[in-house]
């Protein structure tokens, strides 16, 4: 791991030097490129730029406006299923989550249930134990919120922390970053080089320590849930971005700058 004892704010000079160094980028698109429904200024600028400049851009999640093919897109939700079956999970998969999610475990050859029970309320009685089921997906990481439409809401992680609570015990597996058989996945599927890839995320303790633990370089956006305050108290180095800048926006406007 690289030793850093602070983070560059990207700079044009800092921009050509690393840009020129870094063949591929690995990106979140939660509050990097998009925020609820709507692209952050400059988001597709800044792809297309990249782009331009013959840099491979891979998606952890899809966005909306954001121009992008099956083959750019990496998701917590495949991996999960990936997951499952390469555990040799016997049984129905019981999902806490969303449709995307069922799709790839019902990919994957899994029966599964529980998207019906969205949105209840309450529980049947008498409550009755479907002994058949061999796993519980709940979620796919630990982001205690996600931010949105300028509000923050609890995030996976917080729905994984109360299943937690009730039955003693850590998850089997976490899946989403930080975990790195994720990333894994990312760099095998995609034939990527670690040194010369680099991970733009809003989260120090998911995106950039994902990042950081896999030898990528990290790129922090200040459009997310980490605030100036917290960046500048990081005591773990794993959570120590490269570089950060303010929104995904500054990329075009250093390059108009540096050209």
């Amino acid at each position: 791991m690289r030793g850093l004892t602070s983070s560059t704010r990207f700079s044009s000079t800092a921009m050509e030097v690393r840009v020129d160094s870094i063949s591929n980028l690995s990106v979140c698109l939660s509050t990097v490129l998009w925020r609820g429904d709507a692209a952050i200024v400059g988001a597709k600028e800044a792809i297309a730029l990249l782009r331009a400049r013959g840099k491979k851009v891979i998606f952890v999640v899809p966005g909306q406006g954001i121009p992008a093919v099956v083959d750019d897109i990496v998701t917590s939700a495949s991996a999960c299923a990936a997951y499952l079956k390469k555990t040799n999970v016997q049984g129905k998969v019981y999902v806490v989550g969303e449709a995307g999610l069922a799709t790839e475990v019902s990919a994957q050859g899994f029966e599964n249930f529980g998207l019906q029970d969205n949105g209840k309320t309450s529980l049947p009685h008498p409550f009755q134990v479907d002994p058949s089921v061999g796993a519980v997906v709940i979620g796919l990481d630990r982001d205690p919120t996600y931010p949105t439409d300028g509000a923050i809401l609890p995030g996976g992680g917080a729905c994984v922390a109360a299943l937690q609570t009730a039955v003693g015990r850590e998850p089997d597996a976490i899946i989403g970053k930080p975990n790195q058989a994720l990333l894994q996945t990312i760099l095998s599927t995609h034939s990527l080089d670690p040194s010369r890839t680099c991970m733009v995320g809003d989260r120090l303790s998911t995106d950039i320590e994902f990042g950081r633990r896999g030898g990528l370089y990290t790129l922090l956006v200040m459009t997310g849930c980490t605030s100036y305050e917290e960046k500048a108290a990081i005591a773990d180095e794993f959570q120590r971005p490269d570089f950060f800048v303010e929104d995904v926006n500054v990329l075009n406007l250093l390059a108009a700058t540096s050209t």
